[in-house]
């Protein structure tokens, strides 16, 4: 039970809140000479993709909750089974839908390593909705055997239970706090930003870049003083003196006196791999998030998951989205129930099957496949195309008549014995 509902005995949840929302924090500059932190990183366009690629589908899937029956299969919940069993798929909360949340809690784990959820649940501890908290304001804390996770919302801390809080991370060192894809590649997020910014800057500056001052003697007293004033500070021509050092001078023009000429040492962008250099770092943050370069709409190089963009799909859902969702359903599956609804066998599941859907060819084959084995009738082949069913007679499971089992092939029975045929008739 959360924090709020232990104390006044009422459904109640610390994440609501409308008054919560995100401060940027920096962690200083990177080697490029740009900050990146986990709030600005979605200013990069390859960043902003990435993380959709991978939430869209997570928020997607058709998120059921089910019971295993005495059989060995499974059924799925009705609301008057469970609360949260409509809500968990359609509306979480009464502020957002199921695929906000999930999207919204996926683009944490992504960013910051961590995506927190918490569990909202009624007197008899039963699940009712699910929160996403702010995963720069939550952390996990362990004090002797006790653990639980730490939230400020609006100013005000709170103690969560950690049976109420979905945590949702990847890579980890300790096991409790998962690790920034961020704060690991900030240099390479850095550099980005540096390219991105020169790039913007040579152009605003008529695509013509810095240079050097040539002077046809030695400079005088005073020239050499106005060189070594401060930026912005005005010469006797008017103009200003800055350094230049740095990204924010790279293409300035400096002043002329005494004789000084003023030598251009612009490089063509062809020549200093400039738009090479931006498609190398597009790929350098893609293999953060594990994302091929054809779903960013980069072409530089093709890819090497197979010819098909079937084949392309499939590998990017078992080597990228796979890990997410189990991850999600680990966490869900432990702690979205109590322990008398786990030992009734209540469980949740994505259903990954559309966006592994092949072409109808392939799916006809495989609906095929199953059917011919009894596996699955003709209304639940309808139903994963999203068609009607045709009545009760298409819940009926069926096999071809002149398919044997094995052992009956290996040892036939015999044959029943031949009774004798009746005598004729005398004609």
């Amino acid at each position: 039970m959360s924090f709020l509902a232990s104390i006044f005995g009422q459904t109640s949840s610390v994440a609501d809140n409308s008054g919560w929302f995100v401060r940027a924090v920096g962690f200083g500059k990177t080697k490029a000479g740009t900050v990146v932190s986990e709030h600005n990183a979605r200013n990069q366009p390859v960043v902003y993709a990435c993380v959709n690629r991978i939430a869209n589908p997570i928020a997607r899937f058709p998120l059921k909750m089910f019971k295993r029956d005495k059989d060995g299969g499974s059924k799925e919940v009705t609301s008057e089974q469970h609360p949260l069993a409509r809500g968990l798929a359609m509306r979480p909360n009464e502020f957002m839908s199921s695929r906000t949340l999930r999207k919204t809690v996926q683009g944490h784990a992504l960013l910051w390593g961590n995506g927190y959820v918490e569990i909202e649940r009624n007197q008899r501890g039963q699940s009712v909705g699910l929160w996403p908290l702010l995963p720069d304001r939550t952390r996990p804390v362990r004090e002797g055997n006790a653990f639980f996770y730490r939230t400020n919302i609006a100013g005000e801390t709170f103690d969560i239970d950690s049976g109420n809080v979905i945590h949702v991370m990847d890579q980890s060192h300790d096991g409790y706090v998962g690790q920034s894809p961020i704060w690991h590649a900030r240099n390479a997020l850095g550099l980005a930003f540096a390219m991105e910014e020169f790039g913007s800057k040579f152009f605003a500056n008529d695509a013509k870049s810095g240079g050097f001052l040539q002077h046809p003697g030695r400079l005088g007293t005073e020239a050499r003083a106005n060189l070594k004033k401060a930026p912005e500070e005005r010469t006797d021509a008017g103009a200003s003196l800055e350094r230049q050092g740095g990204l924010d001078n790279a293409h300035r023009v400096k002043i002329l006196e005494e004789g000084m000429k003023f030598v251009s040492t612009t490089i063509p962008q062809d020549d200093a791999q400039f738009l090479g250099s931006r498609e190398f770092q597009i790929a350098e943050i893609a293999r953060i998030f594990d994302v091929p370069l054809v779903l960013l709409q980069s072409h530089e190089k093709s890819t090497s998951w197979g010819s098909g963009i079937e084949q392309l799909m499939i590998g990017f859902v078992r080597q990228t989205i796979d890990p997410w969702v189990d991850a999600w359903e680990q966490e869900l599956n432990w702690k979205l129930f109590t322990e008398e609804e786990r030992s009734e066998g209540f469980f949740v599941k994505f259903n990954m099957n559309a966006i592994l859907r092949g072409d109808m060819a392939a799916r006809a084959a495989f609906y095929g496949g199953l059917f011919q084995v009894g596996a699955i009738s003709p209304n639940q082949v309808l139903a994963l195309e999203d068609f009607e069913g045709i009545g009760p007679d298409g819940d009926h499971h069926f096999v071809p008549a002149a398919m044997t089992p094995l052992d009956r092939a290996i040892n036939p029975p015999e044959p029943p014995p031949q009774l004798p045929s009746p005598p004729k008739e005398p004609a």
